[in-house]
């Protein structure tokens, strides 16, 4: 499956270049100006890894423009849009097939080139909650779930898990300070009865690190549903059932989670590339892209 991928991408990107001869007829394209980024919040999964893609070509003796953002749907408008200078852009696979399902001809616009990892969903909860699964989570009553903001990535998952489990549609969506929020849970303070969260599982995540360090006070859910695996971009699944070994403090056991998870991918529009653009990405992407697809 991943050789089929990574086949898959760089096939795309031949064809960029191979379609680049009409570029020079295209203003924007032909102009040689920098690439422009558009990634995600300062300190983010993405914006690291626009950080280090910014290194990678200034080592290339190139400049890229990392751009902050309110996450992959920002991420893909700015890139369709003729008036933002953004040609490269980071998003979560349902991300894109999301904004897809709202706007079906936008994807002649720009082309996946590289992916940029796995990204998974954890939706954690008290230790004793009576709610231990999504099935459960379908069937709870006056539930409320935490989620950092309408604009932010996790808000584009859950959305489009909505529109393949509709059961979840019950469920009462809280926006605000994850962190805050999962702190107060079992307490008269306590806002939401669980926290949805969706990061690299190598990466660190305020939410997932305390339920990690404390067991004893929270859980992760369960999500199996096979609705949620059933959906395809460009012929490959947009989630992938998991089982995530993750590693707590060295006191406490590492704990497995039952998930799903999506891939992080690049994206760059075709209309706004350069041929010399499109060489660099060739570079970067068949050279060094260990460089910015490593984590720390």
């Amino acid at each position: 499956m991943l050789f089929k991928l990574r086949q898959a991408l760089l096939t795309g990107l031949v064809a960029l270049l191979a379609s680049a001869s009409w570029s020079s007829e295209n203003p924007v394209a032909s102009a040689e100006k920098g690439l422009v980024i558009s990634s995600g919040g300062e300190g983010g999964g993405y914006w690291s890894a626009a950080q280090r893609l910014q290194a990678v070509a200034k080592g290339l003796g190139s400049d890229v423009e990392n751009r902050a953002s309110a996450g992959s749907l920002d991420n893909i408008e700015q890139l369709t849009s003729a008036e933002s200078p953004v040609n490269l852009a980071f998003a979560q696979a349902d991300a894109l097939q999301y904004f897809l399902f709202d706007n079906p001809g936008a994807g002649e616009n720009f082309d996946v080139l590289e992916n940029i990892g796995q990204e998974c969903v954890f939706i954690v909860t008290a230790a004793d909650s009576d709610v231990r699964t999504d099935a459960d989570l379908q069937k709870a009553a006056n539930y409320r779930l935490g989620i950092p903001s309408h604009t932010s990535g996790v808000a584009v998952t859950f959305n489009y898990m909505l529109r393949q489990v509709p059961e979840l549609k019950a469920l009462e969506v809280v926006y605000g300070d994850t962190g805050a929020a999962l702190a107060q849970l079992q307490t008269p303070e306590a806002g939401v009865d669980a926290v949805m969260v969706v990061h690299r599982p190598r990466e660190h995540s305020p939410a997932v690190d305390l339920a990690l360090r404390h067991p004893e006070r929270y859980r992760f859910l369960e999500i199996r549903d096979g609705r949620l695996t059933n959906t395809t971009l460009n012929g490959q699944e947009v989630y992938r059932k998991m089982d995530l070994a993750m590693p707590g403090p060295e006191e406490v056991a590492p704990q497995t989670v039952s998930t799903i998870c999506v891939k992080g991918l690049l994206l760059a529009n075709r209309h706004k590339l350069s041929e010399g653009q499109l060489n660099l990405l060739s570079d970067i992407v068949n050279i060094h892209w260990m460089r910015v697809f490593a984590t720390e």
